[in-house]
C-alpha cells in the first residue's frame, strides 16, 4: 500500500483548465472541486482526520454530502470507463461519521479579521458556504435566516432516513466556529428589514440565496380542495413533528428525487420517535410524534416513463422496496372532490414527453382517462424561487422564469454590491451545486469590496507540482469490486425514519479507498534527455509509454526502437503505478498534481495549536 508522502521538490505551474477537465475528472466535475484522489489517499492510509480537514478547504458540508450527494464526481470517475466508479460520495461519509462518533477534535482556524461586513441571505447550502468562504477571507459576515432553523431545504425538506439533523448541524457548527453570526427568524424584504437598510447599516455586499421554496401548480380542477397538499409543506411539518396523518391512501404527483422522499416520508410513520430538527448544542426541545401517520398505500403518479424519471434510480428503487406504487407515463388530468374533499386522482396515459427537439412538451392518449382513489394529493412537480420579498426593489431585476437576473460567471446582479446563487437564481439545483454557487459568490464579493474586477481569468489555472515517494500500485487493484454499504432492512423503514443506508465498515473503506486510480498523479517524460533504452516500455503494463519513430507518419504507434526515436505517453491508458519512475538517466518523474480553487481563502489560515 501507499505509505505518507513527503514532497522532495514543489514548483508552482499554470495548466489549462481543459488539462485538468481531461485529467483529474472527478476534482474537475465536483462543482466545488474538492481533492477527490487527496482525501482518498488519506483515506486509505487511515488518515481520517487529515482527509477530513482536506474535504473542508473547498466543501463546508461534507458530512451532509456524504450523506445525500447527488455524485456528480462518480460520473466522471475514469474507474467507471472499465468497472463501477469508484464509492467516492460513501467514502466521504465514512471520514465525517468518523470524526462525529468518535468525537474527535478538529483544531478551529486562526483568522487575520477584516473590518468589512458582509450579509447573507438565507441559511442553506449555498447561502452558509459563502458566509463560511468569507469568514475565512477575514470578513465579518451575518446571516440572515427567516425560519427558526438553519439549513434551509436541508433540513425541512430532506427526510431524516436519508440525512439525520445532527449532521447538518455538525457542519454547521464548524462555519459557526469561523465566526459567522446567524441570526434566525429574520427575514429580509417586505414587510421587514430591506436590502437598502442592510446596507446602511454598513455591509458592504450582499448575498441572496433564499432558496426556491414555492411549489409549481398543476393548474387542473380541484387543485384548491381540501386535502392536497404541497411537498414542501407536508416534508417541513413532518420534520417539526406537527404533521397528523394523511389517511388510508395518498397519491403523489411528480417523478423526481423531492417526489421520491415525499412518496417514502408518506410511507413511514413515528411511534415516540426522537426526531431532531434543531441546534443540538443550543439545548432546544426536540419534537416527538406518538401518532400514526403513515398512509397504508402509496402512489406516485409521473409524466415520464420509468426510465425517464428524473429521480435518482436509487431513489425510485427504494421507493418500490418501500412498497410505493409507481404509475409512470401518466399525466394528472384533474383531482376529483366530494364536497371540497380529496377522493381521487384522474389521470390520462402520455403518449410522449418531450417533442423532436427534446423540449418538454407531453401528448396525450385520447380517452385513457383513469382513477385512483385517494384521501390526499401532494405535488411534487417542482420548485421554484420565490422573489416576491423583492418588492419595491426594482434594480434588482427579475427573469420571465422568476428567478433572481444574474450574470452567470460572477453571480452579480443588477444592483452593485448585490449577488445571488443558488436555486433563486438558477432554480432547483442539487445541494452540491449549491455550494459550489456559494464558493462562487464568495470569490466575486471578495474582488468587489477590494476594488478588483469580477470576472477570473478562466484558461489557466495555478496548482502545485511536487515529486513524491509513490510505492507500487497495489496489488490486484483492477479486480477488486466496488464496496457496497449494507442497506436497513425494507420492512424495518415502513415503520420509522432510521437510516435506510448504514454506511462503510473500516475494512470496506480501506478497500474502496485502494479502487482509485488516483489520476492527479503524472508522468513526465523529459524527451530530450532520453537515452531511448527501452525499459520504461517494457516495464508498463499498460502500454501506456511507447518508443516511436519521429518519421512515421502513419501515426500507427507500436513499441519499437529506432535511431531517431522518441517516447509517447497515452495518460487516458496510465494507471499510476509508477513502474517507469526508475529510469536509468531520471528523464521520468512522477509528480502530483495539486489543485487547489480555494487557494486565497486557506493561505489566510492557519491551525490553533490547542
Amino acid at each position: 500500500m501507499e505509505q505518507a508522502t513527503i514532497p522532495t521538490q514543489v514548483e508552482r505551474v499554470q495548466l489549462d483548465s481543459d488539462w485538468l477537465q481531461q485529467n483529474i475528472r472527478c476534482q474537475h466535475r465536483c462543482p466545488a472541486h474538492m481533492d477527490v484522489p487527496g482525501y482518498i489517499r488519506l483515506i486509505n492510509q487511515g488518515k481520517y482526520l487529515e482527509s477530513y480537514q482536506l474535504m473542508l478547504e473547498t466543501n463546508p458540508f461534507p458530512a451532509v454530502c456524504g450523506y445525500i450527494c447527488a455524485r456528480p464526481c462518480e460520473s466522471m470517475c475514469k474507474r467507471g470507463d472499465f468497472d463501477k466508479p469508484v464509492a467516492i460520495d460513501n467514502l466521504k461519509r465514512f471520514v465525517t461519521d468518523h470524526i462525529y462518533k468518535n468525537k474527535i477534535k478538529v483544531p478551529p482556524p486562526i483568522i487575520k479579521r477584516r473590518e468589512e461586513m458582509v450579509a447573507i441571505i438565507g441559511a442553506g447550502p449555498a447561502g452558509l458556504t459563502a458566509a463560511n468562504n468569507l469568514a475565512g477571507m477575514g470578513y465579518k459576515v451575518t446571516v440572515f435566516e427567516k425560519e427558526s432553523q438553519t439549513g434551509g431545504m436541508m433540513m425541512w425538506a430532506i427526510p431524516s432516513y436519508r440525512l439525520p439533523r445532527e449532521q447538518i448541524m455538525f457542519d454547521v457548527n464548524n462555519i459557526i466556529a469561523r465566526g459567522v453570526e446567524i441570526r434566525t427568524n429574520t427575514p429580509i424584504g417586505s414587510p421587514g428589514k430591506s436590502i437598502s437598510d442592510l446596507f446602511e447599516e454598513g455591509f458592504k455586499a450582499v448575498f441572496i440565496a433564499a432558496g426556491a421554496q414555492k411549489v409549481r401548480k398543476l393548474g387542473i380542477p380541484g387543485e384548491d380542495g381540501e386535502g392536497v397538499l404541497d411537498c414542501l409543506e407536508f416534508l417541513k411539518k413532518v420534520s417539526l413533528g406537527v404533521f397528523r396523518g394523511l389517511g388510508k391512501k395518498v397519491v403523489v404527483v411528480g417523478g423526481g428525487n423531492v417526489a421520491m422522499d415525499t412518496a417514502r416520508t408518506a410511507a413511514r410513520f413515528f411511534q415516540t420517535e426522537r426526531y431532531y430538527v434543531g441546534y443540538e448544542h443550543a439545548e432546544m426541545d426536540t419534537a416527538r410524534m406518538a401518532v400514526r401517520m403513515g398512509a397504508q398505500e402509496v402512489h406516485v403518479v409521473c409524466l415520464e416513463s420509468k426510465e425517464e424519471m428524473p429521480a435518482h434510480e436509487h431513489e425510485i428503487d427504494g421507493a418500490e422496496e418501500e412498497g410505493v406504487i409507481l404509475h409512470p407515463s401518466k399525466g394528472p388530468k384533474r383531482i376529483l372532490t366530494e364536497n371540497n374533499r380529496v377522493v381521487g386522482l384522474e389521470t390520462i396515459d402520455v403518449e410522449s414527453v418531450f417533442d423532436s427537439d427534446g423540449r418538454f412538451n407531453p401528448t396525450f392518449i385520447e380517452s385513457s382517462e383513469s382513477t385512483i382513489s385517494s384521501d390526499s394529493v401532494i405535488l411534487a412537480v417542482g420548485q421554484a424561487a420565490d422573489t416576491s420579498w423583492l418588492d419595491g426593489h426594482p434594480e434588482i431585476e427579475v427573469t420571465q422564469r422568476g428567478t433572481i437576473k444574474i450574470d452567470d460567471e460572477t453571480l452579480a446582479t443588477t444592483r452593485p454590491g448585490v449577488f445571488a446563487g443558488g436555486d433563486v437564481a438558477f432554480g432547483p439545483r442539487i445541494v452540491i451545486e449549491a455550494i459550489g454557487n456559494g464558493a462562487q459568490a464568495a470569490r466575486s464579493i471578495d474582488r468587489y469590496i477590494r476594488g478588483e474586477g469580477l470576472r477570473e481569468p478562466k484558461k489557466k489555472v495555478w496548482v502545485t507540482l511536487s515529486d513524491n515517494k509513490i510505492n507500487a500500485r497495489e496489488a490486484n487493484y483492477d479486480v477488486v469490486p466496488r464496496q457496497e454499504m449494507s442497506m436497513l432492512p425494507a420492512e424495518e423503514r415502513q415503520v420509522s425514519f432510521n437510516m435506510v443506508e448504514l454506511g462503510l465498515t473500516g475494512e470496506q473503506a480501506k478497500i474502496e479507498s485502494s479502487r482509485c486510480l488516483k489520476c492527479d498523479l503524472t508522468i513526465d517524460v523529459e524527451t530530450k534527455d532520453c537515452i531511448l533504452c527501452g525499459r520504461c516500455t517494457m516495464v508498463c503494463p499498460m502500454g501506456a509509454l511507447r518508443m516511436v519513430d519521429a518519421q512515421d507518419e502513419t501515426k500507427v504507434y507500436v513499441p519499437s526502437v529506432s535511431e531517431d526515436g522518441l517516447v509517447i505517453k497515452y495518460t487516458d491508458k496510465c494507471i499510476r503505478c509508477g513502474n517507469c519512475k526508475d529510469c536509468p538517466v531520471s528523464v521520468i518523474t512522477m509528480k502530483r498534481v495539486l489543485w487547489e480553487p480555494n487557494e486565497e481563502i486557506n493561505k489566510k489560515l492557519g491551525n490553533s495549536e490547542d
